[in-house]
């Protein structure tokens, strides 16, 4: 697919970051797009490409899954996955929040496109500093007896590998080439887990399956760096630092939404110990899976947003956005439902999982994206009104609350202790996200979210819950089961609504 670009901006153009517009103001030429019929088709094209990407690297993900947890079993696995939790979290703080600005400043001018190149070659930089910093920490804890260098390194080399694959995929989504985004995604989860396991096989340890991920996600950073063709810093160097005080709020943000997104699996090993991190590590990637939809609706819908005419800019998104939301609420209900046969599929009975816990973790976790889906439609608007301070405290408060709930739950015996309390504090975290989030857009932007959204979203939460809570077996399983096809019917009654809002 053809890069996209915007028209010239005016001769002499040269402002790092436009300043906040009110409303009737004039749109500058530079953000407007061809007409609301591109905006459209685009956002359906493009919708179908980036979920069946993103699906396929979140599902593709669960294929590998059960060959893990049977190969490592629970103890193992747990340690596995608390990695992978670092290697993210790394990768975030190394990008500094970039990526958002990244994605807003290439439809800034005639510049902007070589704005977005050095601002993701200044991601790449930041990675390796702070790589260079891991390696030297491991090396110092190792002497000390306090680290496993066999675990250590290979995940500073992914955290600065993955780092650099995030930078490629920003390029890719800001260009409008999901098919770019799509490969490095596969590469970095699909192929990244699936090397993890064939190399476990002859040794089935933390160490052996970390070395063989680390590898492949190398590879896919050597890709993004052919694909996105990076700059240095360097090359724009006076709108590299103004793009890089608007990201330093959205760092501390970047921070804690990784919190809130792996920071639990960390809590669980803390709070649970590792066989409970493991347990929960497969509800929690199963409960992704609605979630993994929002975010793929979102790396289609995000750019369109912003290049949109302003003047109907936010009518447009609160429309579509609803319409997104209703789609998510839907997944989120139906996974829930059918929880326990994914579960049994994903983990074996008698091998260290506690089923039943894992099925009530996953239908709460399933909630999250609901209120994931209206959150990132107001950060766009918040984003857009150079408000980035409100999006960092706004993370940073669900964070602390997904800590103060999870410490307060986990510990208690009964039906919402353990990992179910864990998921009980990560959906709570994410309500006060959104919550939050939708108060600042309210008071910085045009954006108004429809009241059929708030029902929509409090049926699917609802449903959702109903499927943590319904028995495994007997009666239970034939109510999820009745259940899950009228969602489903229902979804698909809706759909050719939902598509003519989609194209309209």
């Amino acid at each position: 697919m053809a890069d996209h670009h915007d028209p010239p901006a005016p001769e002499g153009d040269t402002e790092a970051v436009e300043p906040s517009r009110r409303d009737g103001d004039v749109e500058p030429p530079h953000h407007r797009v061809a007409d609301d019929g591109a905006g459209a088709g685009s956002l359906g094209a493009h919708s179908v490409v980036y979920l069946a990407g993103t699906a396929l690297q979140g599902l593709g993900v669960l294929l590998v899954l059960p060959f893990a947890t049977r190969v490592l079993g629970a103890a193992e696995f747990g340690r596995v996955a608390t990695g992978l939790v670092v290697v993210q979290m790394v990768g975030t703080i190394a990008g500094a929040g970039l990526p958002q600005v990244v994605l807003r400043e290439h439809h800034r001018g005639t510049e902007g496109p070589r704005v977005a190149r050095a601002l993701a070659g200044t991601m790449v930089l930041l990675a390796i500093a702070l790589g260079v910093l891991g390696v030297g920490l491991a090396l110092v804890l190792s002497a000390a007896g306090h680290a496993d260098l066999s675990e250590w390194l290979p995940l500073v080399v992914a955290a600065v590998a993955l780092t650099t694959v995030v930078a490629g995929q920003t390029l890719m989504r800001a260009r409008l080439q999901p098919w770019g985004f799509l490969a490095l995604a596969v590469i970095a989860t699909v192929g990244a887990q699936l090397a993890g396991v064939l190399a476990a096989r002859g040794e089935p340890t933390a160490g052996t399956y970390l070395t063989a991920y680390a590898g492949v996600v190398v590879l896919a950073a050597v890709l993004a760096l052919v694909l996105g063709r990076p700059l240095p810093p360097t090359a724009e160097r006076a709108r590299v630092r103004a793009g890089v005080r608007l990201a330093a709020p959205l760092l501390p943000q970047a921070a804690a939404m990784l919190g809130l997104l792996s920071g639990d699996v960390l809590l669980t090993r803390w709070l649970v110990g590792e066989a409970g991190a493991g347990s929960y590590q497969v509800a929690l990637q199963l409960g992704n899976m609605p979630f993994v939809l929002a975010v793929a609706l979102f790396n289609a819908w995000g750019p369109l947003v912003l290049s949109h005419p302003v003047g109907q800019r936010w009518a447009w998104t609160a429309r579509t956005g609803t319409a997104l939301v209703t789609v998510v609420a839907a997944g989120a209900a139906g996974v829930a439902l059918i929880g326990p046969w994914l579960v049994t599929v994903m983990a074996e009975r008698g091998s260290g999982f506690d089923h039943v816990a894992m099925v009530a973790a996953l239908g709460i976790i399933c909630t999250v994206a609901v209120s994931y889906m209206l959150y990132q439609g107001a950060s766009l608007a918040v984003l857009d009104a150079e408000r980035t301070g409100r999006l960092a405290w706004a993370a940073l408060a669900a964070l602390a609350v997904v800590v103060l709930a999870a410490l307060v739950l986990a510990p208690r015996a009964g039906w919402a202790g353990g990992i179910v309390g864990v998921a009980i504090a990560k959906a709570l975290g994410y309500v006060v996200l959104m919550g939050l989030t939708t108060w600042f857009a309210r008071s910085h932007s045009p954006l108004r979210w429809p009241s059929r959204a708030a029902v929509v979203a409090v049926v699917g939460v609802g449903l959702a819950l109903v499927g943590s809570v319904l028995p495994l077996e007997g009666a239970g399983a034939w109510a999820r089961a009745a259940l899950a096809v009228l969602v489903a019917a229902g979804a698909l009654g809706r759909a050719p609504r939902i598509v003519r809002t989609l194209r309209r």
